[in-house]
């Protein structure tokens, strides 16, 4: 690789979503009034939220930076007051200061903010999407019928979004694990839609058994047989309603839930049976799997639990070596002096675009802070090729954007402008 040409920067985590009268487009018109009631309590929760989440100057901050409002920023009394039809109305109007970052759902927007922060290529995961599906998958009740029309006319739309920039968009495919026929049935409609990013597995599955149980082969089955990766996202944790410490103990155990499915993948042998399935851990920090492997090596290695491995064929460090990659978002340079523990080639960098805790639009300043003393071959798996390995993006087809909008190695060591 010539040293002077550009960096392939591909995001492993990045998050798109439709405004609320949008979604209610791409379902069902038997569903469209359930579905603005469930926007509107949605809404009006948030409001209710307000200054229990961010810090309302670091929200300040990043408006400064970054754009538009959202619904957890401030809002005024007159806000508050809105009556129903009125507050949908903001929701779906794109100009309102009422709607989130514009390229959240504005795919024109969107490519002009990558390309600033010289992303050539994303994979996409959800924002909130209608009746509750998404990250937050089974933390509320919702019946069953809603929740899988909400599920579909994410994925639609996702889908219809993606296709807007052929190649620089990965998108990740809603699901949900209620009925697995349908589930399998919906993968493979999102894959023929458009949607080669993989799914997005509930990192909870309610009422249903957890990702050891039998009941879920056929998911893994098809997800091996079209190249699907799939994803373990955080977001979910259990609701510890309004005490005042409930969004801290959300915050501090958010990255924890999503790591339990690599256990289950493991001791039940998944890996065996569909050794090209890939798991993808985003957004859940990296450094944690270096302690999980321990444990789970010294389970399995102990004498007195040798049948935990009896059926499997290779150890628990070696599925993870084979089967498993980390989304490692906005990779902190403490995690990173752990990189060659973890495995070079397991790990890939996300932006988080557009949340307010990821590295947009301050991307140049957090790449160079993490990787100024790196190694060439490490930057530019970590920050991209790496990404080749695991989805279907197109060296050809991205190579052009990059030339246009990359950064220079000196960029990202520093020795040049951020």
């Amino acid at each position: 690789m010539d040293s002077q040409s550009k960096i392939l920067m591909i995001s492993s985590d990045c998050h798109a979503g439709a405004l609320p009268g949008t979604y209610l487009e791409y379902m069902p018109a038997s569903y469209r009034e359930a579905g603005r009631k469930w926007w509107i309590s949605f809404a009006r929760e948030m409001m209710a939220r307000t200054g229990t989440f961010f810090d309302q100057e670091a929200v300040d901050d990043y408006q400064a930076k970054g754009g538009s409002r959202g619904l957890m920023d401030q809002k005024s009394e007159a806000e508050r007051a809105l009556g129903d039809d009125e507050l949908m109305a903001m929701l779906s109007d794109e100009t309102s200061p009422f709607a989130p970052r514009r390229g959240e759902f504005d795919a024109g927007q969107r490519v002009l903010d990558l390309d600033a922060d010289g992303v050539a290529a994303e994979v996409v995961f959800p924002q909130m999407v209608s009746f509750g599906a998404g990250l937050m998958q089974y933390r509320n009740r919702v019946a069953p019928d809603q929740n899988l029309e909400g599920i579909r006319a994410y994925n639609r739309w996702l889908a219809d979004f993606c296709k807007t920039n052929p190649g620089r968009h990965a998108g990740v495919a809603l699901i949900n694990v209620d009925d697995i026929d349908v589930t399998v049935k919906e993968i493979r409609e999102a894959r023929e839609m458009g949607l080669w990013g993989g799914i997005l597995l509930p990192t909870h599955t309610g009422e249903h058994p957890f990702y050891h149980h039998p009941r879920y082969e056929p998911l893994w089955a098809v997800c091996e047989e079209l190249g699907m990766p799939l994803h373990s996202h955080s977001g979910w944790s259990p609701d510890y309603g309004d005490v005042d410490c409930a969004t801290a103990m959300y915050i501090t155990e958010v990255d924890m839930w999503p790591r339990r499915s690599f256990p289950a993948l493991v001791w039940s042998g998944v890996f065996d049976r569909y050794p090209r399935l890939k798991l993808v851990f985003t957004e859940a920090g990296c450094g944690w799997i270096l302690e999980a492997l321990r444990l789970i090596e010294f389970k399995a290695s102990n004498p007195i639990f040798k049948y935990f491995t009896r059926d499997l064929k290779l150890s628990p460090r070696e599925y993870f070596e084979r089967n498993c990659y980390i989304g490692a978002s906005f990779m902190h340079p403490s995690e990173g002096e752990l990189r060659h523990r973890i495995g070079i080639d397991r790990l890939m960098y996300g932006t988080d675009y557009p949340h307010l805790e990821g590295t947009w639009p301050n991307t140049g300043a957090k790449l160079q802070e993490t990787f100024h003393d790196y190694p060439e071959d490490e930057i530019r798996g970590i920050l991209g090729t790496h990404a080749l390995a695991v989805y279907d993006f197109e060296l050809e087809t991205l190579q052009p954007v990059v030339d246009r909008i990359g950064r220079s190695l000196d960029d990202i060591r520093g020795d040049g402008a951020p």
